[in-house]
């Protein structure tokens, strides 16, 4: 029997968002989220209303996605996706970063879509997917005061789909630069150890795509 060590206790949150997953692996993937009593599941927004059903009354957010996994449609188009999944039922909204705009030094515009992501959501918390791997510091930091200025309730560090993983360093940077937002550690943490390291750095929860994994490793 897999046992979660105590500062993981609500902490961990699944991400169901790999290119092939399907219906089958959405309603197992929710049904391990149940049996290891994970905070939140992360699901492409196709499959919102199959997670919502799989996860019947467990204390468990439905998460989706806007702008995944590259963040570079246009603020309207995250605005619509916004509502579309404030209607569908989901809980919580993950947003990728505009990545290109955050590196041309466009804050203002960077601002502005987190911001209308926020308003459209009506009082659902906002997640802001950074790509930490793929910033440099100061762009690391100055993405999390965008964020915490456009009133974001969570940063994330990465998608997962960036090749190189999210380090803790990251998650010190973040906390330290933002006192007021919320840090989801995401990206390559396969093992209950780089969990607690997340947890040890600030991050609030871990999200990883492997539960059973991370606590048997």
């Amino acid at each position: 029997m897999l046992l979660t060590p105590v500062p993981l206790v609500r902490r961990l949150e699944l991400a169901l968002l790999a290119p092939p997953l399907a219906r089958a692996d959405i309603e197992a993937g929710c049904a391990a989220a149940i049996q290891f009593d994970c905070v939140a599941v992360f699901v492409k927004p196709h499959y919102v209303e199959v997670a919502r059903k799989a996860l019947k009354d467990a204390r468990i957010a439905v998460v989706s996605m806007i702008g995944f996994p590259h963040g570079g449609v246009t603020t309207a188009t995250k605005m619509y996706e916004t509502q579309d999944l404030v209607q569908r039922g989901a809980d919580e909204l993950a947003m990728a970063i505009n990545l290109g705009a955050l590196r041309d030094g466009d804050d203002l515009a960077v601002r502005n879509d987190i911001a209308g992501v926020v308003k459209t959501a009506r009082g659902k918390p906002v997640t802001v997917i950074l790509e930490t791997p793929l910033l440099s510091d100061e762009e690391k930091a100055r993405a999390g005061k965008i964020a915490e200025t456009a009133k974001a309730s969570f940063v994330m560090t990465a998608s997962g789909f960036a090749s190189n993983p999210s380090r803790a360093a990251d998650v010190q940077l973040l906390r330290a630069m933002c006192p007021n937002l919320k840090i989801r550690a995401a990206g390559g943490i396969v093992t209950s150890a780089l969990a607690l390291e997340m947890i040890g750095a600030g991050a609030e929860r871990v999200v990883v795509s492997d539960v059973a994994q991370v606590l048997r490793a």
